[in-house]
């Protein structure tokens, strides 16, 4: 007797303006971060970062449930933070070379909002260990009281753009004193993502390569 026939496996290409998805995402909700001292991240987060508690109920779960607060409808809740069991024996964050989340990214609107950020970050203590002109964004890193590694930044209003025509592989270090690079407002006609970012930030700012 012969087996059966496998099943048939249609293959449906889009045309234009079609989507063919069948699940459709609207947004990320959540990230859940588990914290060794809850209190101490609750505080972390709402004093230094802003956050606004969206929820916590200490009789189901005791999760402290983080909102940026910008629109109760939209934003619904974005950090859940939970307790580790025991903190003693609790393993740390992935470090360069561990499986799971490497960073998690925080946007601002403008330029000057990233430098209060930065500002507001220094005079809470916090080391900001890293600050990264990427051709489409500048970003600064740190960790919260756990080390769970954190980026917020400000994407230039050409990131689409320069995404669509490539924005090379170079990283630079910058400092607020540097301006803003010129294709952050209109992308020139001869960008090319291998040397234009290269041309322009060579003597006035250090590549990642420099720095390490």
């Amino acid at each position: 007797m012969g087996g059966r026939c496998p099943p048939r496996i249609m293959l449906s290409i889009p045309t234009d303006g079609e989507d063919l998805m069948p699940i459709r995402l609207s947004r990320i909700g959540h990230v859940a971060l588990r914290v060794r001292d809850l209190q101490r991240a609750k505080k972390f987060y709402t004093e230094v970062m802003g956050f606004k508690i969206a929820e916590e109920d200490p009789e189901h779960g005791n999760d402290v449930f983080m909102s940026l607060g910008h629109d109760d409808h939209n934003d619904g809740h974005t950090f859940d933070l939970v307790q580790v069991e025991d903190p003693q024996t609790a393993s740390p964050p992935p470090d360069r070379n561990g499986v799971g989340y490497a960073h998690i990214a925080i946007k601002v609107d403008t330029h000057d909002d990233l430098k209060a950020a930065h500002d507001h970050l220094v005079s809470h203590s916090v080391t900001v260990d890293r600050m990264i002109e990427h051709a489409n964004q500048r970003s600064i890193y740190f960790a919260d009281p756990d080390g769970n590694r954190l980026e917020i930044y400000y994407e230039y209003p050409t990131a689409r753009e320069l995404f669509r025509r490539g924005r090379g592989d170079r990283d630079f270090i910058f400092t607020f004193d540097d301006p803003v690079p010129p294709w952050a407002t209109g992308v020139p006609d001869d960008w090319d993502p291998e040397t234009t970012a290269e041309r322009y930030h060579r003597g006035t700012v250090r590549t990642m390569e420099q720095s390490s």
